[in-house]
């Protein structure tokens, strides 16, 4: 079975989907980059949650409308070490 058969039958979006919704996220940021797996992430939570709402069914297990990987809240900026006051 070809992927595009695959997808219909689950219910999950293609990675062409993704991707094109991944690459809509990116522009509306600002095109900024760095953000490449939360876009992918977000796309693909918002594809399978919207294929859910329209079939009016969920897809595979209980889980499927969640990203396998939870997404970052935001970047984090490297915390400066600073020397400890203790004696060794």
């Amino acid at each position: 079975m070809s992927k595009a058969n695959d997808a219909q039958v689950t219910g999950r979006p293609t990675e062409a989907e993704i991707s094109a919704r991944a690459f809509e996220l990116y522009l509306q940021r600002g095109s900024v980059p760095g953000y490449e797996l939360d876009d992918w992430l977000q796309a693909e939570a918002e594809l399978v949650a919207e294929a859910v709402n329209a079939g009016g069914r969920k897809t595979g297990n209980d889980r499927s409308e969640q990203p396998a990987v939870r997404r970052r809240s935001g970047r984090r900026e490297a915390v400066p070490s600073v020397p400890s006051s203790r004696r060794v």
